[in-house]
């Protein structure tokens, strides 16, 4: 309408309220006072009696002014029915995600979409092996699968995408992160600032609610934050093209950082592909090369995993109440430690309570100065605000880590799952090792030994007691 207005096409906007024009009161006024008087439109709201051919109504500007506080209070009642469903744990978003459709017995409920959830449980599954969104993209297209519009309009009978497979890396990733797959129900993950600005904000973690088993799992929760894990570890390739399915994997022993996959041109073969610390490459000269060949590796991380899988078969009962205690303790000492930060945290704003009270009376006895009062003030109260921050997630922590039990089943489902692996793939490789430490090699009688430390998922590292032997290990007995 706008468009018209300021092309002189119109001589006259009618409307059945001032309601209906709008209700933000400072834009109506401008609207009124400034934009139509300037392009000659007359103006007219039937049921409010306003015509600006008239005159200036005086009402005209309280109307505006309720009208916009009704739209702000019929916001605030929504918004607030909205925080009660959230907080209950229903579902508050309009559509479940792809993979899910609502239950027809009950709406608030989502069920299994068999047919969507395939493509999704093929995605978590490509990225397991190693495939980043834009390859997993490039795959659905060249397999023909719907898209995520293609497959909704289908079902919905809306209008068909002019692409119908074209997959793009970005829907990809969305289906990635979506935590929901794994069951739960994930509310207030984005927000909006107030009712004028209408962009929606990502929320914080600690600021959203999880709730969990609210509808039957698509993907496995363990998969699922192994995915996580598996994309903040980006696997770049070399500019030769390559990549290595330890890319990402591999850490120094000395300094913590990963290891670089780097390529020798100058070999027609992979044979002197090899991984150094990032830090050493870099030139900083903070620490050595703890240079290792790919090939080796390769050797070395297979012969371990067959080795650790058969010692676990073998000695099952063993190997789950050792673990079992392991965790258990390795998680009291981290609860333990989190609730001292927590009491901390707690004491430090107590104190500072205190200290903003006082340096508030001195303020009103004269013994500070107004300037300094605020410099003050605004410092302390900062710090409370971070502390109060860092109290919340402590707590969440402490909430969630106090209800979890050991992830040892979820390893001996995946050593069931691999009861041979006589080749090593990206797929066996990230499902099975969640890190790769590698140590600074050391010279003995003339030949060069490295130590790697394997860091197996959900359970770390693994150390085979030395009573066992390999003989052992090489006997096919059933697990006890």
């Amino acid at each position: 309408m706008m468009r018209y207005v300021e092309d002189y096409s119109v001589s006259a906007v009618i409307v059945k309220d001032l309601s209906r024009l709008g209700r933000e009161y400072s834009y109506m006024g401008r609207l009124q006072d400034f934009i139509f008087p300037a392009y000659d439109v007359r103006f007219i709201a039937i049921n409010d009696d306003v015509d600006s051919a008239k005159g200036e109504n005086d009402f005209a500007v309280f109307k505006n002014v309720f009208n916009d506080y009704y739209a702000k209070d019929t916001s605030k009642k929504i918004r607030a029915v909205v925080k009660m469903r959230g907080e209950a744990g229903e579902h508050i978003a309009s559509n479940p995600p792809y993979g899910y459709i609502k239950d027809p017995q009950d709406k608030k409920k989502w069920i299994v979409d068999e047919e969507a959830a395939k493509v999704v449980q093929r995605i978590f599954n490509l990225c397991i092996a190693g495939k980043g969104p834009m390859q997993i993209a490039k795959i659905l297209t060249a397999d023909k699968v719907p898209t995520v519009t293609a497959y909704h309009a289908r079902q919905k009978g809306w209008a068909m995408p002019e692409n119908l497979y074209q997959w793009c890396a970005k829907s990809v990733a969305g289906i990635l992160e979506r935590r929901e797959y794994t069951g739960c129900t994930v509310n207030f993950k984005t927000y909006t600032k107030s009712l004028k600005f209408k962009k929606r904000m990502e929320n914080s973690v600690e600021n959203q609610r999880v709730f969990e088993d609210t509808q039957p799992a698509v993907i496995e929760k363990g998969q699922w934050e192994r995915v996580q894990e598996l994309r903040k570890n980006k696997r770049r390739p070399t500019k030769t093209g390559r990549t290595s399915m330890f890319s990402g994997l591999l850490y120094c022993a000395d300094c913590g950082a990963k290891l670089y996959f780097c390529t020798c041109n100058t070999y027609k073969d992979d044979s002197q592909n090899h991984f150094v610390c990032s830090n050493y490459k870099s030139n900083t000269g903070s620490c050595k090369i703890h240079y290792i060949r790919e090939q080796v590796l390769y050797r070395i991380v297979l012969e371990s995993i067959q080795r650790t899988l058969t010692y676990v078969r073998m000695f099952r009962k063993d190997f789950k109440l050792e673990m079992l205690a392991q965790n258990e303790e390795s998680r009291k000492a981290e609860l333990a430690e989190k609730q001292k930060a927590l009491s901390g945290a707690k004491k430090r704003m107590e104190d500072l309570d205190r200290i903003i009270q006082h340096i508030y009376e001195d303020n009103v006895l004269g013994k500070l100065s107004d300037s300094r009062y605020l410099k003050l003030s605004r410092q302390y109260e900062k710090e409370q605000a971070e502390i109060e921050q860092l109290a919340a997630v402590l707590e969440r922590e402490i909430e969630e880590q106090s209800g979890q039990v050991s992830d040892v089943n979820e390893f001996l489902k995946l050593v069931d799952k691999y009861l041979d692996i006589p080749e090593l793939d990206a797929a066996i490789l990230n499902e099975l090792v969640s890190k790769i430490v590698v140590h600074s090699p050391v010279r003995e009688n003339g030949r060069k030994h490295v130590q790697i430390d394997l860091y197996f998922t959900y359970v770390g590292q693994i150390r085979i007691p030395l009573k066992i032997g390999r003989e052992s290990l090489n006997e096919s007995e059933p697990a006890c």
